[in-house]
């Protein structure tokens, strides 16, 4: 029998094609779209730092705040040498992502303070923290927490409950951005983001002012 690890890896990526076939958004608008190999963004194994950094510049500029896991998907997306984004890959974005916050040129924001992919948020240091957008290509676990938070607080904000419980919740994030299934997958990342946006919602900034809202 495979360890219990890799048989949860297997039943993710299994899952994965099948929210690809039957619940993933097809829109050629929004965050995340307008990504193909035409983009020419340069190989991060091959070419100068300098250059795949203009590359992940306009990554950023266009689809900020954005996680570093979708950064990675993005760019071997608009980049005609690569089709995954191997460890090769991603320790060679991240150099250049590490020069970048370094120059203070973006800025990254543990938003689920785990320091998981999916939590670390980059975003332009001029650029608003908080910009509240309709999915576009974006599965839910690609929305960053902090976009998260501010429907979450909308959620509550409007429920007739006092607190409406976490499967109430989790419903209605998924039916605001237009999904129907709550898979393993979305449910691991969205129980994550609720659960520190209840440790963390008295006194805090979570969807603070600097929120930019996109119809």
């Amino acid at each position: 029998m495979l360890p219990t690890e890799e048989r949860q890896s297997t039943d993710d990526a299994i899952e994965a094609q099948t929210d690809t076939l039957e619940d993933l958004p097809t829109t050629e608008q929004g965050p995340f779209t307008g990504y193909s190999s035409a983009l020419g963004f340069p190989d991060p194994l091959d070419a100068s730092p300098a250059n795949v950094r203009v590359g992940l510049r306009k990554l950023i500029e266009k689809d900020s705040p954005i996680s570093r896991a979708s950064v990675y998907q993005l760019y071997v997306e608009g980049c005609p040498h690569r089709e995954r984004a191997t460890k090769a890959v991603r320790h060679a974005l991240n150099h250049v992502l590490v020069t970048m916050l370094r120059a203070g040129e973006i800025v990254q924001e543990d938003e689920l303070g785990d320091g998981s992919p999916e939590g670390q948020v980059l975003r332009l240091a001029e650029g608003p923290r908080v910009r509240e957008r309709p999915a576009g290509r974006r599965d839910l676990q690609e929305i960053p927490p902090s976009e998260l938070f501010v429907v979450l607080e909308r959620l509550d904000s409007g429920s007739t409950s006092t607190t409406l419980d976490e499967e109430a919740l989790l419903r209605g994030l998924l039916e605001h951005y237009g999904y129907n299934r709550l898979t393993a997958i979305r449910r691991r990342y969205l129980s994550r983001v609720l659960e520190f946006y209840r440790a963390n919602r008295e006194g805090s900034s979570l969807g603070d002012a600097s929120t930019e809202h996109e119809a």
